[in-house]
């Protein structure tokens, strides 16, 4: 009843579920499920930071180091005096989908080393945004700083390319330590302060940058959705050849049935034909006597012994 299934049509249906489409939903559930939880790792990492207390950034963030992942988030508190002169405009920020820029200013602390500082975000003037807007004035003096600290930007973290020349005068693609401190010639610590807080307060043109969400995002579910599609192709093969032996019980009843018929119809049409030859026969008999035939057998007995009888 299953033979059909080792057929070479059948046989390619089985490579498309087994070998191509079963393991592709179960790699992709896989890569879901590893950024799934990727993302739990982010938020606790996040949620431990920012419920610690905030600690002078020169214990954490050393010149010229990389911020190490288990420091990103962390809350740090900065004094020094900010140095307008080298604030940048970083390019490509959204806020609830305007497009703007960061101002990214440096802070320099008291042992002469700078942070750069994420003061938040304004918009762009135009759509185009090879045109700077104006940049707020930093506030004068000591400013003291609380701060979430970040690691630089890299292509490999942002997926933006570092964009180094051809940007307008005072544009950045990436808020990159090292390449700023090639660029302005500051002896930077690693990374980037986000504004918490401010004293004195920055300008109110300037958005300050929110505080991370700890969604998990949809990844969870898109785990559950990819091994789902597991189960329905397998389903859907189950269920295609069910049908399709189902079918093949069907034609073969039928092909029975219909065999069946035929040598009916062969029996009657030959009750038929017997029904024709004996009223054939029976229109060329004599006609008026239905006893025709056995009188003629009769007369034929009596004359035979008249023909024999011998002479007196």
């Amino acid at each position: 009843m299953y033979r059909f299934v080792f057929s070479w049509r059948w046989i390619r249906l089985h490579v498309l579920v087994w070998l191509i489409l079963i393991p592709a939903f179960i790699s992709l559930g896989m890569w879901q499920r590893g950024r799934y939880h990727e993302r739990k790792a982010e938020n606790a990492v996040i949620k431990t930071a920012m419920d610690a207390a905030p600690v002078p950034i020169e214990g954490v963030d050393a010149v010229g180091a990389a911020v190490p992942r288990t420091s990103r988030w962390k809350q740090v508190t900065l004094v020094g005096v900010y140095d307008p002169g080298h604030q940048f405009l970083a390019r490509n920020h959204q806020v609830n989908g305007n497009p703007g820029f960061w101002v990214v200013t440096p802070l320099t602390l008291s042992d002469g080393t700078s942070v750069l500082v994420n003061r938040g975000w304004i918009p762009t003037v135009s759509t185009d945004q090879q045109q700077s807007p104006a940049i707020p004035a930093p506030p004068a003096g000591q400013v003291a700083i609380t701060g979430r600290l970040q690691q630089s930007e890299t292509k490999g973290n942002t997926g933006i390319r570092d964009v180094t020349s051809g940007l307008p005068a005072g544009q950045i693609s990436l808020v990159n330590a090292e390449s700023l401190a090639a660029k302005t010639g500051l002896t930077l610590r690693g990374g980037y302060a986000e504004v918490i807080a401010s004293k004195p307060a920055d300008s109110a043109q300037i958005t300050p940058i929110d505080k991370p969400s700890l969604d998990e995002g949809p990844y969870l579910s898109y785990w559950f959705q990819w091994w789902l599609f597991c189960l329905i192709a397998v389903g859907g093969w189950l269920t295609i050849i069910r049908r399709e032996a189902q079918h093949r019980v069907r034609e073969a009843a039928e092909a029975a049935e219909a065999a069946e018929d035929d040598t009916d119809t062969d029996a009657d049409a030959d009750a038929e034909t017997d029904d024709a030859i004996d009223a054939d026969e029976n229109e060329h008999a004599e006609p008026g006597s239905e006893a025709a035939p056995a009188e003629a057998a009769s007369a034929a007995d009596h004359t035979a012994p008249a023909a024999t009888a011998p002479a007196p």
